[in-house]
């Protein structure tokens, strides 16, 4: 497998894990926050005792799946996404690496608009548009100083 796909692949399981809260696929737990704490950086994501969690609300999940369920694309252009979504368990089961391709190129923006704070959504629309501009199969070289720069700016938000 490309490189390029497994890491898109590992990025959008932990995404959509986190945001439907789907146990073992999130990243938003104590240790997370605790190693925040050691680094002493983003006090705002520090442990609380009744801290905010990053994944969706029950509500969210709903829309957040009945839009990916409801999703339609051209034969051949991925799996049928619809069978990928469990409505009964709100998560994505299944997701092969051109799943996590699509939902990360067109899809996942889509889905997550109108569900998550602006800022929070902003981060995973450039983290999808920079993944597009790093996994094309020609780059242009005089873009990739402004990639890495994009992706510092991403990373540090």
């Amino acid at each position: 497998m490309h490189r390029c796909n497994a890491c898109r692949k590992n990025v959008c399981d932990r995404i959509i894990g986190t945001l439907l809260n789907i146990k073992g696929k999130t990243k938003d737990e104590i240790n997370a926050h605790k190693d925040l704490d050691e680094m002493g950086v983003r006090l705002e994501l520090q442990p609380q005792p009744h801290g905010k969690k990053m994944y969706l609300s029950k509500s969210e999940k709903i829309s957040f799946c009945a839009c990916l369920r409801g999703v339609k694309v051209s034969q051949g252009y991925s799996s049928n996404i619809k069978s990928l979504v469990s409505m009964e368990d709100l998560k994505l089961t299944g997701l092969k690496s051109h799943d996590c391709h699509v939902l990360m190129q067109d899809l996942l923006p889509m889905a997550i608009r109108g569900i998550l704070l602006k800022n929070v959504r902003q981060v995973i629309t450039c983290l999808c548009l920079f993944f597009n501009a790093i996994c094309r199969k020609v780059i242009n070289p005089t873009r990739l100083d402004e990639l890495e720069n994009d992706a510092i700016i991403l990373f540090v938000n």
